[in-house]
Formats: structure tokens, sequence, C-alpha cells
């Protein structure tokens, strides 16, 4: 009988039927992996949310060309990035392929062109929605296919996926300012959002320039100086010329042309009532008066200017180890990923909200592919009391990182059982563990989820380790884990004794892990009764027959050894054990005592005899007075894994590590 069959023995949970993973339709709003879509058009495309389900890539739509190698090429690489959404390389040969389709994208284009279109750089930026320059292209064909509007739609997507991108924006205001020059409140709202979202980028300069062109070509010098002001105090790559620019308009312009008629007012007036020892100056000309007013504002500017400078210097190490501002699916190097961590460090202690937040969304650009960034910049939005904020950070950073770093999604699970979507939550729970079965730390919250949330409390709870047994996709050593935490599950929560016995029992002769037996001894140590020696000495008995490594046998033995003078009823067991254990006397001579004396001591294990020992006469300790286990075996074996790791498979395999350090899956 295996494990599976033992446990629906004895398991109410289990007689009631396994607990089934959900149909993929019912992720629509539990985003988990990287997202495949394929939109057939503008109306579906702006439908869709942000919390866009987990659709596979669907069949290849059809190419238009009458080159048979272009479609077995075409062909193949679709079926490529179906089978495997992460090569880029693929997807890469498929976009060159779409710019290239017989008949194109004007009016007269066929349209079966523009819905294969769609339908690739849809599923393309699924899955890579990072990748700024193809948003522009895509652009580019909506306009050629369908006008402005449908440009303007896949601009605005994507400013949504890559906020940070200050290359998009530019190419986001520019279009605006060509097709619709005419609208002014448009052209100025469009600039307007993309200062506040790239103006404070260390390289935002393309973006200032083309700002300041808009209020150039339009003769309006007021709004250009007002801007340029506004600029001079950001601390950026260029923040020099910018200074130079605003000294040489405000030295060659009158200022009536520079500043507004309530700002020019407002610093005559200063200056007529500037007093020295409380007396007025004598009335000045306009021409003093300009120029008197014109030397306040270059004071003024230069101080600016010397701030500006200063805090350009701060930052300007981080920036000089920015190698790689972009997004790629290859890692970056470990002093790249310091430099970030030091770098947000900085901001953070300077304290500038908007600073800090933008540099976040810069490097979680560089290094999308790492749960640590995500997880910190969503520990900062709560500290900041914005956690009307968390939900989209969490839904971000589950399209980017790999499925095998299920971190992210368990912060998302969290958070919405925080805030009471239990349905939301449940499915990012079931959809961890349809990518990753037996994951041990998905399945023990899980559990508790349920037996926080669920009005059936612990039976939920219990459905969820009961499911997970016998499953072949999980192998012996995570089925070891499940057990032992189903069993310590069923003692601690539900206080069920007898079913908690009963599933340790099931993996009697089957189990060889150190976990396993010390919460199985420390359950019966724990449990009262008159049977109580029987049952202790029935574990200690299975842990000498197990599999384990000869030391740790030998560690559990002491351990034996020192329940039996304590709680033992016979002293013939106990002699009989000891004589067991006692290792047969050997005579040292003088040059194999100095051999054994140049041995490590750790190389013994610690409550083992040593014969040197006994023929020197020295006191062997007989060890502890009671039963040593130490915390380390009883804890949960994930409790130390790193969350920094790059990739598909943290530290080069399963995050979370197993008893006796090996791995689960």
């Amino acid at each position: 009988m295996d494990a599976a069959q033992d446990i629906a023995a004895v398991s109410p949970a289990a007689k009631s039927g396994a607990y089934l993973i959900m149909d993929k339709h019912l992720f629509k709003n539990a985003p988990f992996t990287h997202m495949h879509f394929c939109f057939l058009g503008a109306t579906e495309r702006d439908n869709e949310s942000n919390d866009k389900g987990n659709a596979s890539i669907c069949d290849a739509p059809a190419l238009t060309t009458t080159d048979p190698s272009l479609k077995e090429s075409w062909n193949k690489n679709w079926a490529t990035v179906k089978s495997t959404p992460t090569d880029f390389d693929s997807w890469e040969e498929l976009l060159r392929m779409i710019d290239g389709q017989d008949g194109g994208y004007g009016p007269e284009a066929p349209a079966s062109n523009v819905v294969t279109m769609r339908t690739v750089y849809d599923a393309f930026l699924g899955q890579f929605p990072l990748c700024f320059g193809y948003w522009k292209k895509y652009s580019d064909l909506e306009f050629m296919s369908s006008g402005a509007q449908g440009a303007v739609e896949i601009f605005e997507r994507g400013v949504k996926s890559i906020s940070s991108s200050v290359d998009l924006w530019v190419h986001y205001c520019s279009f605006i300012m060509e097709h619709k020059r005419d609208d002014h409140g448009a052209i100025e709202q469009i600039l307007e959002r993309g200062a506040a979202t790239v103006g404070m980028d260390f390289m935002p300069h393309v973006f200032w320039d083309k700002y300041l062109e808009y209020y150039e070509q339009k003769g309006d010098h007021v709004r250009l100086f007002t801007v340029m002001g506004r600029i001079i105090t950001i601390p950026m790559h260029q923040y020099a010329r910018f200074y130079q620019q605003y000294t040489h308009l405000l030295g060659s312009r009158p200022l009536k042309d520079l500043l507004s008629t309530e700002d020019y007012s407002k610093h005559e007036e200063q200056l007529k009532e500037r007093s020295a020892d409380g007396q007025e100056h004598p009335q000045m000309s306009k021409e003093q008066l300009e120029q008197e007013m014109r030397q306040l504002l270059l004071n003024s500017s230069a101080l600016i200017y010397a701030k500006t400078a200063e805090e350009t210097n701060k930052r300007w190490p981080f920036e000089a180890e920015i190698k790689r501002p972009y997004f790629h699916v290859k890692p970056i190097d470990p002093a790249q990923l310091l430099n970030w961590r030091r770098y947000l460090d900085f901001e953070e202690t300077e304290g500038n909200v908007e600073r800090i937040r933008l540099l976040y969304e810069r490097c979680l650009v560089s290094c999308a592919l790492y749960e640590e960034f995500w997880l910190r910049y969503a520990a900062w939005t709560r500290s900041q009391g914005r956690l009307e904020d968390l939900n989209g950070i969490y839904i971000r950073a589950t399209l980017m990182v790999p499925p095998t770093n299920p971190s992210v999604r368990f912060a998302l699970a969290m958070l919405q059982e925080e805030r009471g979507e239990t349905d939301l939550a449940r499915q990012q729970y079931q959809a961890i563990l349809q990518s990753l079965p037996g994951h041990i730390e998905a399945i023990v919250r899980f559990a508790n989820f349920e037996r926080r949330s669920n009005p059936q409390g612990v039976a939920a709870a219990e459905v969820v380790y009961a499911s997970q047994i016998g499953l072949d996709t999980i192998d012996e050593l995570a089925q070891t884990t499940i057990v032992t935490m189903y069993a310590k599950f069923l003692w601690q929560c539900k206080k069920d004794v007898d079913a908690a016995r009963a599933i340790f029992k099931t993996g009697e002769g089957k189990f060889h892990s150190r976990f396993y037996f010390s919460n199985y001894l420390k359950f019966e140590m724990d449990q009262p009764g008159e049977d109580y020696e029987a049952r202790v000495c029935d574990v200690f008995e299975q842990i000498r027959l197990s599999g384990l490594p000869e030391n740790i046998k030998n560690d559990y033995n002491q351990n034996y050894l020192d329940f039996l003078m304590e709680f033992g009823s016979s002293a013939a067991k106990y002699n009989e054990l000891e004589a067991q254990l006692r290792p047969v006397p050997v005579v040292v001579g003088e040059s194999s005592r100095k051999r054994a004396a140049a041995v490590e001591p750790n190389e013994y294990p610690e409550k083992i005899h040593r014969p040197e020992e006994a023929v020197a006469g020295l006191e062997v300790p007989t060890g502890a007075s009671a039963v040593a286990i130490t915390p380390d075996s009883q804890h949960w074996p994930y409790s130390q894994h790193s969350q920094t790791s790059y990739g598909y498979a943290p530290s080069g395999g399963h995050p979370y590590a197993a008893p006796n350090g090996t791995q689960w899956s």
C-alpha cells in the first residue's frame, strides 16, 4: 500500500475526494505566470484589464505570403513560441516576418494582415511588456491600418506597461504634437503626463527638449521660461546645459516677455520696496528696474544651480554603474544588482517620495525578473500608506518574475486575503500548485489560508494536505515533508492525536528523513499515557532500522539511551542497547594515540564513546539529561531560503531546502 492509499484509509478528508486544481478558465483574475494573449481587435483589447488571465498562445495565424519557405519558417517559429514562450529569438523572427507581409497595412491591405499583426504583437508584448521599442513599432503599424486613434490606444497600453521609458513618452508626445497640432489642450496634457512620470529621470533631456520645442514653436515665451525654471531644479545628466539655456533666455529677451503679468508685478513691487536703513531707494527708471529684476532672477537661479549640481553629483556614482538600464532576459551581473540596492538605499535615505518611486520603476525595468526588488518596492509602498497601489505592483510582478519563484504570488495572495478577496487569493495558491506540484511552502500557506478564511476552517485545510499525498508529480522527499506537515497540522490545529498518529505511521518503513523522524518523535514524547514508553521506543526502533546516515543514527541512539535511563522501566533493555552501541575496546599504542590526537574533534559524533578516550582514562560525557531534538530538525525546512537569486530556478534549484540539505523538486 502506498502513501496515498494509507492516508485514504485514515483521513476523512482524503475519503471525500482529492482536492481538484481549478481549470484554466478560472484564472481570469489571477495571473501567476507570464501571460500570452491572442486578441483580434482594438475593442477586445481595450476591454482587457491589467488583470489579464493566463491565456494560452493560440494556433498560428495565417501569414500573407506566397513564399513557401516563409510559411514554413513562420509555422516553425510559432510552434516554438507556443511551446516555449520565453524564446525571444523566435519572437523576433515572427515580428520580422510580420513587417514583410504581402499587401502591407495600408487602406488596401487584406484584413487578415491586420488580424495577424495584432495577434503576434499582443502575444509578444503580453510576454515581454517592457520592450518599449516594440510598442513604438506596434503603434506605427496600427496607425497605418486604423489611423491615429488606433496608434494612441497602443501608446496608452505601452506607457502603462513601461511607464518609466523616456523614449516611449517622447515618441508618444511627438505623435500627439504631429497629429493633433491644433488641439493644444491634448498636447499640453500629454506633455504634463510625461513630465510627471519621467521628468525626474536622470537622463530625461530628450523629453524636456521635446517639451521646450512645443512652446518655442508656439512662441509662448512665458510658458517656455516657466518650464525652464522647473527643469533647472532637477538633478540630471545635462543639468548644466539646461541652466545655460535658462540664463541665455533670461538675458536675451525683455522680462515682460518671460514673466506673467502677475509675476512681473510681484518682482517689481519687491524691488520698489527694498530699503536700506529703513529708507526707500530713489525712484528707479524702467531700465534700472528691469536690470535689477534680471539680476535678482540670475542670483536666485545661481543658488538653484548650485543645489542641483550638488544633488546631481550625489547620484552620479550610482548612475555611472548602471550598465543595462533596459530590460533583457539575460541575468544582470552581481555588481549591478548591488549598485541598484545601494542606489535605492540612498534615495530612501534622502526621502523624496517621487524620486524614490521613479527609481523603483527604473530598477524594475532592468531587474524585472528579480523578485527581490518587487517585494522591496511593495514593502516601501506599504510603508508610505499607499495600500491602493500594492495590488498593481504585485500583479505586475507576477507577470515578470518566473513562476518557479512564487514569492510574489504568495505576497499577492496575502494582500488579496487582507482585502477580503478570498476567491482571488485561493486561485493564486491553486495556480502555484498547478505550476509547481508539491511545492511545500505553497501547500502549507494554502492550508493555513483555508484555515483562516474558509467557513469549514480546519476541515478545508485538511483537504488541501490530503489532496497532495501520492501525486505522481511529487517526489519522495516532498511527500515525506507533506506527510509530516499534515500530521503536525492534525495534532496542533485540529487537536486530533489519533489522526495525527495514523498519518505519521503511513511513513514507517518508507521515509528516511530526519525531519520526519524528529517530528514523529516529538509528537509521541508529548503524548502521555500508559503506553508512553512503548510508543516512544517504537519510534526509536524505526529510526534504527531506517536508511538514515550512520552519524545521524548515532545521535538518535544516544538520545534513545538517555530516554531509557530517565523514562524506561527495564534495566535489561538499557543494558542491551548500551552493549550494542558501545564500541569494542582496542589497545592504542603511542604512535596511534598521536595520530588520533591529530584528528579534528568534529570528525567524531559528539555523543559517541571514543576508544582512545577510554584507554586514556578520560571521562566520557553521557549526553543531555533529556532527549535533544534541535530546533532546526523540527521547524519548516524552507525557513532560510534566499529570494535574491535570478532566473527560473533560484540558487541553481528549488528555493526551499528539504531535510538533510537535499532538494525537493
